[in-house]
């Protein structure tokens, strides 16, 4: 199981200041969805004033799969291990399913087993499904990964189903606004450096911003830590304002 889910240790969120490539990031709602085994190193383009957070969970995609040679068979054993899966998940801590794809999933209760079930050719069907983790305080990325290939190896699976981890994990904030008022003041702290380092005669120098009605966004610094800021753009004009 670990050469599925693989030894990755930094996430993605991001390469650019105002537009994320739709691989590595997705910004579904109140949640940032952002691709853990993506890195980008080039941080030209981010802003300056920005603040590290903790990850809220780790997604791991997992395929409920079987190949019974029976459509119907196939459908019956698929059903009856999405039901295990989803039911143990519920008696879990910490532990949250979700039906479809990392950062394009929805809960549970949108969608029957009927309903998910794809054929994917040659006598196999399958179920997409989201692990989604909650990110324990002091815990290390490699111990979380290790309660979700526990989580998955010890679900009883009906029939040839076998639960297939997918090798990319995903690192989610959940309601990144959250740290909005923090970031407004870390941005107000620096304006208020600029215009007293470059004003004139005792009065502050001029300082615009534009750009900070966006979202915010984040960046990789760490196997749980995110660096998130708001895309914003500064211009100064050195001396007191007219």
């Amino acid at each position: 199981m670990r050469s599925l889910i693989g030894a990755v240790a930094f996430a993605f969120v991001g390469c650019a200041v105002m537009i994320a490539p739709a691989h590595a990031q997705v910004v579904r709602g109140n949640q940032i969805v952002a691709q853990a085994n993506f890195v980008d190193r080039n941080q030209r383009d981010a802003p300056q004033v920005s603040l590290v957070v903790r990850a809220d969970y780790v997604l791991f995609s997992v395929v409920l799969e079987t190949g019974t040679r029976s459509a119907d068979t196939r459908k019956q054993e698929l059903s009856s291990s999405f039901r295990t899966f989803t039911n143990r998940a519920e008696r879990a801590e910490g532990v949250t399913v979700e039906v479809g794809r990392p950062g394009y999933s929805a809960a549970l209760e949108t969608a029957t087993a009927d309903e998910i079930i794809q054929n994917r050719g040659q006598d196999r069907s399958g179920i997409d499904l989201v692990l989604k983790v909650a990110v324990r305080e002091r815990e290390t990325f490699d111990q979380l990964r290790d309660r979700a290939e526990k989580f998955v190896r010890d679900t009883s699976l009906n029939g040839r189903v076998e639960a297939i981890v997918g090798d990319s994990q995903f690192l989610e904030v959940a309601n990144p606004a959250k740290h909005r008022a923090a970031l407004i003041e870390a941005i107000a702290a620096d304006l208020k450096q600029m215009q007293s380092t470059f004003g004139a005669s005792g009065s502050p120098a001029t300082v615009s911003l534009t750009g900070l009605e966006n979202r915010v966004l984040s960046r990789p610094v760490g196997p749980l830590d995110l660096e998130i800021y708001i895309p914003y753009s500064m211009s100064l004009v050195a001396g007191p304002a007219d």
